[in-house]
Parts: C-alpha cells; structure tokens; sequence
C-alpha cells in the first residue's frame, strides 16, 4: 500500500455535477462539507497521463512500455472499457489531511442542536473553496453576454489530498508506468486551459522514484 499526493498549485474546479439556489455547480464533498478527490476521478487522470506518456514512447522508438501494458495495469480493454473483473490497481479517495479527526470534531459541532446552524455544510465547504464568477463575451465587441452570469465553487490552492493505492503483484514495468503517469500529471478538474487545475501528484515510496527507475526508462 503506498500513499499519492496532489497537491492543488492553483484553483481547481472539481465539480460534483450539482448546483444549489446560490452556486451554479459546487465542489464534491461529503456529508460534512469536507472536499475530497473521488478515487474515480483519481484513476481516470492517471490512466490518461500513463496513455500519454505510451505514445510519447511509441513516438520516440521507446518500447519500455507499451500502451497494452498501461491498459493492463489499468484494466481496460482494448476498446478503452473498464475490465471490472480482478483489478491489479487500487485507488481509494483522497481526503485532507487528518480527514478522520476533523470529520469527528465537525460530526460532534453538528450534532449539537446549539452549533449546528453555525457549522452547517455549507459553511464547512467554504472553508476549502471560494467563489469564481464568468460570464460569456459577445464576439467583437468586449462586452458581456446577458443572461450569461454563472458562478462556480473552487477548490482553493495548496489544498492537498492524500489516498491510497494498491498494486497486487507489481511488476517492474507497472511500477515505471505509476511513477511516469504521476510525474506527468499536471492537471485535474475542468476549464484546465484557463489555469485551474494545475496539480503536482506525488507517491510517497522512493521505489517510485523516476530518477533511481531512469536506469530501467532509458537502457531497456
């Protein structure tokens, strides 16, 4: 079992698909408010990032992996489908750090009918996010499109989020496949290409380290 890390560098819109009276679409949380990163969405961006790094390295003449084998860590198939059946990688949520003690103390704040109007949801969730307001341009002239007002809750910069991953009889090569998809992924949530969601992702162990594998990345 090995911890990730990602750490947030900027305001990142990981949204839940959901809205209220006064958000157009808000963060995922869980029932106390805490943010957290699904182990879904999690898995989703690595398994791209590893894809990427494949067809760097089928582009480069490289065969130290193929993007067969990254689909085999993964699970896909060769149509790109999920394989639910014996998953070689495991990966749980990230939550905060200490997520278990404060998830407790914010559980005891809301059950106690004199507080829980003060720590309410919504206000738990404020603490770890902030609003960001846009709207749509009309071509050509600069001004703002009516009725294009919409807001959206972000993740605030340097959160960071920790989870664990599993890997049952690794391999050499599914190790190099982990840490070049970690050490390339840059990015998480949406609207990427207006600056949010610039991330640095970590893994604990030093097994992954792609300097000490560099060795096995270039002399295969």
């Amino acid at each position: 079992m090995y911890t990730l890390t990602i750490k947030l560098l900027s305001p990142t819109m990981l949204m839940s698909g959901q809205g209220d009276v006064n958000t157009d679409s808000t963060i995922i949380h869980d029932r106390y408010g805490i943010p957290y990163i699904p182990a879904k969405r999690v898995r989703g961006v690595l398994y791209e990032s590893a894809l990427e790094v494949a067809e760097m390295m089928e582009l480069s003449k490289l065969d130290t992996f193929t993007i067969e084998d990254v689909n085999v860590l993964f699970n896909r198939s060769t149509d790109d489908q999920l394989v639910e059946d014996n998953p070689k990688l495991a990966i749980f949520n990230l939550t905060i750090e200490d997520y278990d003690a404060v998830a407790n103390d914010i559980a005891a704040l809301q059950s106690d009918v004199h507080l829980k109007k003060i720590f309410t949801k919504d206000r738990i969730l404020g603490e770890y996010t902030s609003m960001r307001y846009y709207t749509s341009i009309v071509k050509n002239s600069g001004t703002a499109r009516e009725g294009t007002l919409h807001n959206s809750r972000v993740l605030n910069r340097n959160l960071e989020f920790k989870g664990y991953i599993t890997i049952n009889d690794m391999t050499d090569t599914e190790r190099l496949i982990l840490s070049c998809a970690v050490r390339n992924l840059t990015g998480i949530g949406g609207k990427r290409n207006r600056g949010f969601g610039r991330i640095e992702c970590t893994i604990d162990d030093k097994a992954f380290d792609l300097e000490t594998l560099g060795g096995k990345l270039w002399n295969k």
